[in-house]
């Protein structure tokens, strides 16, 4: 009987080698023919993205630039080939003539129920890259861009779908948390009474023990931009209403308790602008208190003159209402569970170095910021432009 596809194996040998000063050369084999790329990393700064050269069966990455200096790194190669299981090689390197100078790490979040990252000197970066978890390449070749380890890792899944546990590891293993923005489609027209009623116990129950059963930290972010009316289980669609969305967030959260999956943290999400506006639909309505989260946190986007509504608002002007009552409702540390800006309507590289100049002067309870990097409808992302990736890099491994 022939081999099944997905299960022939891909052999893959490595060198490493400083060539000169500011050169070093990974070569690899590869027993059939794919694509090899490195990632190197000093500490958990992702310090290099490199996409090796085939001739023959040789795979030839080369690290070279200002970025190479003194010290010894750790390195991550990856080998992929069709009809085969990914081939990762991991090992150390060091550098023995100096450059340029190292950049800064950023802080990395407390994991485990550790410190308060709030208490930290530095504030964390996190990703939403699409593509990833499922595979790391498309968030390795983003580290490499903005020059820092990414410390939370954003991604999407619905309530069809179980714990993420792959995902989730993958995140881990790369030594990142995971964020996992969990939406409740399934609830459609019934609204939020599908999750009070009991309807959904089983699937979250399950999700719960599957959680604690991974058992590595894991950031769980349900019901994210409550307070918009685009998802149905915003509290002013159909049927909904804050008060339902609070006492299906508080629901959830007793089934994990009640499982006890105390890895899971709860990241409690609003919009920056509530979406229609008024009493009923303020964030403070959604607010189920300090027992029930873990973090709270906001979403929100500079769309600049792409939409007959919007206009350019700088990062103040986004996320300043906001904050200042998610603040007064909570001492918890805030995230930005989303953010990013166009081009279009002003300087997108501005936008960014106004953001980590601002954040440690008037929103000092932030401690990280999750940049969308995405390109959907309109370029969110870091380098939507050669200014816009340069700015971002400058200020990450500065440091907010």
């Amino acid at each position: 009987m022939a081999t099944p596809a997905f299960a022939r194996t891909l052999s893959v040998s490595t060198s490493v080698k400083q060539s000169a000063a500011n050169k070093v050369v990974f070569t690899s084999k590869l027993s059939r023919s794919g694509h090899v790329h490195v990632v190197v990393y000093q500490g958990r700064h992702a310090v290099k993205y490199v996409t090796a050269k085939k001739r023959g069966k040789t795979y030839t990455a080369t690290w070279t630039g200002g970025t190479v200096q003194a010290g010894t790194y750790t390195y991550k190669l990856t080998a992929t080939a069709r009809h085969t299981r990914t081939k990762v090689k991991q090992g150390k390197v060091t550098v023995k003539a100096p450059s340029t100078t190292a950049p800064t790490p950023v802080v990395a979040p407390a994991a485990g129920g550790g410190t308060d990252p709030a208490s930290s000197s530095g504030r964390w970066i996190g990703l939403y890259v699409p593509g990833s978890p499922q595979d790391m390449a498309p968030l390795e070749a983003a580290e490499a861009l903005d020059g820092v380890h990414t410390q939370v890792v954003n991604f999407y899944i619905s309530d069809s779908e179980s714990f993420p546990k792959p995902r989730c590891q993958a995140v881990a293993d790369h030594g990142s948390i995971p964020l996992v923005t969990l939406e409740f489609w399934s609830i459609g027209t019934t609204g939020l009474t599908a999750i009070t009623n009991g309807s959904k116990d089983a699937y979250i129950t399950k999700f719960a023990d599957d959680a604690k059963a991974y058992g590595g930290e894991v950031w769980l972010r349900p019901f994210h931009e409550m307070n918009g009316n685009w998802y149905p289980w915003g509290g002013s669609v159909g049927s909904n209403s804050a008060a339902k969305l609070v006492a299906a967030w508080k629901h959830v959260h007793d089934i994990f308790v009640a499982e006890g999956a105390t890895n899971v943290k709860f990241v409690w999400c609003v919009n920056n602008d509530s979406v229609p506006s008024g009493s009923a639909n303020a964030i403070s309505a959604y607010w189920p208190g300090d027992s029930y989260i873990d973090y709270a946190a906001m979403d929100g986007y500079n769309s600049g003159t792409t939409q007959s509504w919007s206009s350019w608002r700088p990062f103040a002007s986004v996320f300043g209402s906001a904050y200042s009552t998610v603040v007064s409702l909570t001492s918890k540390p805030v995230i930005v569970a989303e953010t990013s800006s166009v081009e279009q309507g002003g300087n997108k590289a501005n936008w960014i170095i106004d953001m980590f100049s601002v954040i440690p002067t008037q929103f000092p309870h932030i401690v990280g910021v999750c940049w969308f990097d995405a390109h959907q409808t309109y370029d969110w992302r870091i380098d939507s432009s050669t200014t816009s990736a340069a700015a971002f890099r400058a200020g990450a491994m500065k440091g907010f």
